[in-house]
């Protein structure tokens, strides 16, 4: 007898573990889904790599045809069986709920664990109807196969060496002059909060390798300039260079340091700038190349998605 746990929750408590994952319409191959699907980031796919094995969705994202979309509120329906099964939810093979430890977090077991996500971790004793994988050949195997399908889906990799890289300064947008790698904006030393901004990628959604971090503009360099005698070299592992800031790495015969695509620089670095400044960035690298939505999945994410009911 099947039976239907679900429960709705606003996902802005912990969003990473509460979006769901949005699979596009034909992803996986013709039909298969046939339209948009909607799932929890735990939430199994059952796809044949030489065999039929399982996958949850949030380690399927590839920055196009599969990702986490951001909503205000969610729904979450799971369809329980007698025992752990393969189903087709808009055509695709996806699992039945598993009892991993997360009943507790829907509304029809009587007692509700408010901090409880809509997945609990896997456990590998748990007897499921197919191999389990969240890693490995068998998953990079899968990725391979989607980052193929996705330009007959209207996906581009577009190349802009520089990421649309400009500043946010006390919310107004300010452009770069630009020559080869290097920028240079002109600030008011007025300035109390800037933001340097560029689009991301994701070295693993590109396959370029296994990095899953999210990457803006790598740089090399960062200086300010007043032009009146104040010239101030701002070392990458400066201590106010926290937010939005991967680590420093070395190489070759140099440091450098990737954003990710939001960064902070504190007003401190501008101390004793008059009027105001020249701030130049260098970059180490090209910024990588990015997927491109097709047209028709240009949409703010939060006027579509204000509320979903997933499987």
């Amino acid at each position: 007898m099947a039976r239907a746990p679900h429960r709705g929750l606003p996902a802005s408590s912990n969003p990473r573990a509460a979006w769901p994952i949005r699979i596009a319409a034909h992803a996986f191959g013709d039909s298969r889904p046939a339209h948009d699907l909607f799932v929890s980031p735990g939430h199994s796919i059952c796809v044949d790599v030489l065999g039929e094995v399982l996958i949850p969705a949030s380690h399927l994202i590839n920055g196009a045809t599969i990702g986490q979309v951001e909503v205000d509120e969610v729904t979450y329906w799971h369809v329980e069986l007698e025992s752990h099964d393969i189903l087709l939810a808009e055509n695709l093979p996806t699992e039945s709920y598993l009892d991993v430890g997360n009943r507790a977090f829907f509304k029809d077991n009587g007692v509700i664990d408010l901090d409880a996500a809509p997945d609990a971790p896997f456990d590998p004793r748990a007897d499921t109807c197919r191999p389990f994988h969240d890693g490995g050949p068998i998953v990079e195997a899968v990725h391979h196969q989607l980052r193929g399908r996705a330009p007959a889906l209207g996906w581009q990799l577009m190349e802009d060496p520089l990421a649309d890289l400009h500043l946010i300064a006390d919310g107004e947008r300010i452009e770069p002059d630009v020559e080869d790698l290097s920028a240079r904006f002109i600030v008011p030393a007025s300035a109390q909060e800037l933001w340097l901004m560029s689009q991301t990628s994701v070295p693993k959604n590109i396959g370029r390798n296994e990095d899953g971090r999210t990457l803006g503009v790598c740089l090399a360099g960062l200086s300010i300039d007043d032009g009146l005698g104040l010239r101030r070299a701002i070392a990458l592992d400066d201590p106010r260079l926290r937010v939005g800031f991967h680590g420093v790495e070395d190489e070759a015969d140099r440091r450098i340091r990737w954003m990710n695509g939001r960064a902070s620089l504190p007003k401190s670095l501008w101390a004793g700038c008059r009027s105001a400044f020249f701030l130049r960035l260098d970059l180490a690298t090209p910024a990588l190349p990015r997927w491109v939505a097709p047209l028709s999945d240009v949409v703010a994410p939060r006027d579509k998605f204000a509320s979903l009911r997933c499987v």
